[in-house]
């Protein structure tokens, strides 16, 4: 999937932060630490390994503008978690290096400027990089201390997922309607949903250096919006939230997975509707594959993109 225009997230900046003394390795209240020792070489350098919310974690309103949804509703979540596995930095000539984080990372508790996952002094700026949401394992997974609660990341080691989001779309005029048969609506001014995926993925061979930055800090943004594209791996998206109220069949105010699988893409998300699954990297058949796949493309774009994605 070379030359794929998946949607990643990858910032150049700098961020101060009280670390260990040179070559000390400790998780330090279980976010991660780790020094190598400056070198003097003139080369450019790679600083700190930070991650970050990204769009729409704190909501996402209507509207008609960039990043706003076109249907009238607004987004609110109640959480947004993701399981990182790893970060692997590449260098030409160079063994890679990968940092293990096995975290769960409450997006919402973020600070905006971002949380530290790894710190090193005077580590060459890679050439790209790599890094993975992985299912969480209840033996290796561990909270972003001290911004991720314990019992967050036990929701997700239980179940196994990559990414868990909880939120409500909201409209005062909201309809649900059915997507075989769009006239037949029904008063839908708030639905619910509640989801957790176990589909991890990898994201490697990613450019991210900015040529113009003599050193730069790698800084993951995860967004809360792919999921409301209306295409996949577009760049440019148009957001909407009506699907998500067509998806709730018994009308109960929740959409659940359960429903998702129920419906066939091709009724709901119709190009009649604005929707175009083109660049899915596998078969759309449920609604539910739509959400897999747009889960897939969960970061936010800078300067480059992803050379390679997989699924593990």
């Amino acid at each position: 999937m070379r030359g794929s225009s998946w949607l990643w997230g990858l910032c150049g900046g700098a961020l101060l932060c009280g670390c260990g003394d040179d070559g000390d390795t400790s998780t330090g209240g279980q976010m991660m630490y780790t020094t190598h020792g400056s070198v003097s070489d003139g080369l450019s350098q790679v600083g700190d390994i930070i991650a970050a919310p990204g769009d729409g974690v704190f909501g996402v309103q209507s509207g008609t503008g960039v990043g706003q949804i076109r249907d009238g509703w607004t987004v609110e979540y109640q959480k947004v978690l993701v399981s990182l596995g790893s970060v692997t930095l590449s260098t030409a000539g160079a063994s890679d290096v990968e940092i293990v984080a096995d975290y769960v990372i409450d997006l919402q508790s973020l600070p905006t400027s971002g949380a530290l996952l790894d710190h090193a002094d005077g580590r060459p700026r890679p050439s790209s990089i790599g890094f993975t949401l992985t299912q969480a394992d209840p033996d290796r997974v561990r909270p972003l201390s001290p911004f991720t609660l314990e019992q967050d990341a036990a929701l997700m080691a239980k179940n196994g997922y990559a990414v868990y989001v909880e939120g409500t779309i909201e409209k005062a005029d909201g309809r649900s309607c059915r997507p075989e048969a769009p006239a037949d609506c029904a008063p839908a001014p708030s639905v619910k949903f509640r989801w957790g995926l176990p589909n991890g993925v990898a994201y490697d061979d990613c450019v991210w250096t900015d040529p113009a930055a003599a050193s730069q800090s790698v800084r993951l943004a995860f967004p809360a919006v792919t999921w409301l594209q209306t295409s996949i791996g577009a760049e440019r998206p148009t957001l909407r939230a009506q699907w998500i109220a067509d998806a709730d069949l018994d009308r109960d105010g929740e959409t659940t997975l359960a429903e998702l699988q129920q419906i066939d893409a091709t009724t709901l998300l119709t190009r009649r509707r604005g929707y175009d699954l083109a660049g899915a990297a596998g078969p759309v058949a449920t609604v539910h594959d739509f959400l897999r796949e747009q889960v897939r493309a969960m970061a936010v774009r800078s300067w480059g993109e992803c050379g390679t994605i997989r699924d593990l």
